[in-house]
């Protein structure tokens, strides 16, 4: 892999804004200094991460996660540190001399030979539409306004009859298994035959831009199956899938949203229109594993499903689904009863990107779609009307949006519906276990942020003292001391992106996030917290002490320990007398 120079890491990580990243993620709102977030490494439903935009680092302080702003993209994305640099230099407008690699990862023979199968399929179907015998084909999808670059990015193809394409890789040594695999072929009693056969193709790739499946369009208007997708197979569950997300994760996280759409159709009429952070769920209904993927595209999802009565159903089940998911919801106001791909072919490409621009609010929605599904004209219905509606407004945590809704329920349903302020209610979000530190423990957190903030506090702790008892505190210490020594900063992002170790990572932000983050060093603070590390250890000695002295020794050795034992007991008092007098 390729290495990232120290001096481009300090120039992006000092350009990069940690929350402006992260809410190209999450939704963050201000809390004080601070900004907080629902934590997304944990089952987090109250936002329990805290993002510090002066130290430059998350913490959540119910799981613990924290770090840097590439700790975050590291762990979010679940990519080696060098991408997530190079993530952050993209969204920062860095320009990086060096292109990050993506991490080796275990391959699984089989499945390659399955991404070699679907990858061969594209590049013959793909010929096989430019070709003069596709003359057809190729029409039709001109007429649909696809030109050849957009035919060129989505990798559309023709799978001609005759079962050209199970012929084309059977010669190529592809073997009967892997075809039925991969469901381009398919066994009957007459033996295999193509899947697609006469199907204008879309290629289907996961995440990591590997072709898993196809989804299949003919030309025959007497063909009941417009539309085909690929079955369920190792490597496409239609469940799971999120059509286009390979290539609109980066315009996702540059605007900060994710359109998603109803099928591979609508994805491409965005793309026409100049809209590269659109996405599909094929056609049915989102699962919560979609919903997931959704979330890690982008900070907000906006639903843009099909006009009709159909398609704002399905806009209402999947956004609601996305809201109790903690995500950040909103719908693009589609009243004209087409679908995008409908609208850019019969009026324009202007025309679908003004409608883009009408998004609404979640409860906005909530309240035109229910209004309209419900008969107000039923004292029965209304009276559902306003519960249902009310429920939702119960759940905004805005008290200006939960007195909106409030009121706006009420003139639209002609009921009077009293405001009901937000109580909070015991959390069932898993908490960590609360421990009372010792004087010890404070002590040596003291001299860590003191360390971070002070030259002067680092040279006391190497002439004075030298050592933590805590391990992990004593790693810290001696990251601070390198960095110290080789001119570096000692800032709490860069010693988090100093190490790999995670729990490493989640005790500095907890150090610079805790009350004594910010803490400058103090001479008498400096003087009392050395001294309490020492009275630790020097008790623990004795305790070691006593301990061989009850052992049954020679009279040399215990005359030895005797006086190392009263050594320590004398010096030991004088540190406890000391802190008495102070």
């Amino acid at each position: 892999m390729v290495r990232i120079s120290q001096e481009e890491i300090d120039a992006i990580r000092s350009r990069a804004d940690i929350v402006d990243v992260i809410s190209h993620y999450l939704q963050v709102r201000r809390k004080g200094r601070s900004y907080v977030a629902v934590c997304p490494f944990h089952d987090d439903h109250d936002p329990s991460m805290t993002i510090n935009p002066e130290r430059q680092i998350y913490k959540c302080f119910v799981c613990g996660a924290g770090g840097s702003v590439f700790g975050f993209v590291q762990n979010y994305e679940k990519i080696s540190f060098p991408e997530a640099v190079g993530r952050v230099a993209s969204l920062c407008g860095y320009q990086l001399s060096v292109q990050p690699e993506a991490s080796e990862v275990h391959k699984d023979p089989h499945r390659e030979s399955l991404y070699r199968v679907l990858q061969e399929t594209i590049r013959f179907t793909a010929y096989q539409l430019s070709s003069t015998d596709a003359r057809t084909q190729k029409e039709y999808l001109q007429a649909r306004g696809l030109d050849d670059e957009i035919i060129s990015r989505f990798e559309i193809g023709w799978n001609p009859g005759g079962d050209s394409l199970y012929r084309f890789l059977h010669a190529k040594g592809y073997s009967d298994a892997d075809l039925v695999s991969a469901n381009v072929a398919r066994l009957t009693a007459g033996g295999l035959h193509d899947v697609f056969s006469e199907r204008i193709t879309f290629p289907i790739h996961d995440a990591r831009g590997n072709p898993i499946g196809f989804s299949a369009r003919t030309l025959d208007p007497a063909n009941p199956s417009k539309y085909i997708n690929t079955n369920d197979t190792e490597l496409f569950t239609k469940g799971d899938i999120v059509y286009n997300s390979h290539r609109a994760r980066a315009s996702a996280r540059h605007e900060g949203r994710i359109y998603v759409t109803e099928g591979v159709t609508d994805v491409i009429a965005f793309a026409r229109a100049g809209i590269d952070n659109a996405v599909c769920t094929l056609g049915t209904s989102c699962t919560a594993h979609q919903i997931n993927l959704l979330r890690s595209l982008a900070a907000r999802i906006v639903f843009c499903y099909d006009g009709d009565n159909a398609g704002q159903a399905a806009t209402f089940r999947a956004a609601k689904m996305a809201r109790e998911a903690g995500c950040d919801v909103s719908i693009v106001l589609n009243r004209t009863g087409l679908d995008p791909d409908e609208i850019i072919r019969s009026q324009s490409a202007g025309a679908l990107r003004e409608l883009v621009k009408q998004e609404i609010s979640w409860m906005e929605f909530v309240l035109q779609y229910l209004s309209g599904r419900y008969n107000l004209n039923s004292y029965l219905e209304k009276k559902q009307f306003v519960t249902e509606v009310k429920a939702e407004i119960d759940l905004l945590d805005d008290e200006t949006d939960r007195r909106y809704f409030t009121d706006e329920l009420s003139r639209i349903s002609g009921m009077r519906v009293d405001y009901t302020r937000k109580t909070v209610q015991p959390s069932e979000k898993p908490q960590r276990r609360l421990r009372v530190k010792n004087g010890s423990e404070k002590a040596e957190e003291m001299i860590l942020c003191m360390m971070m903030n002070s030259a002067e506090a680092c040279r006391r702790f190497e002439e004075e003292l030298g050592y933590l008892n805590i391990p992990a505190n004593q790693t810290i210490a001696m990251m601070i001391l390198d960095a110290r020594h080789c001119g570096g900063s000692c800032e709490p992002s860069a010693l988090s992106d100093g190490t790999e170790d995670q729990n490493i990572r989640n005790l500095i932000s907890s150090l610079a996030s805790g009350e004594d983050g910010a803490l400058q060093y103090d001479e008498d603070l400096m003087t009392g917290a050395i001294r309490k590390v020492k009275i630790t250890v020097l008790s623990a000695e004795a305790d070691a002490y006593k301990q061989q002295l009850n052992m049954d020794l020679n009279d040399m050795s215990r005359q030895l320990i005797l006086n190392k034992y009263a050594n320590c007991l004398r010096e030991l008092r004088r540190y406890i007398d000391e802190e008495n007098s102070q």
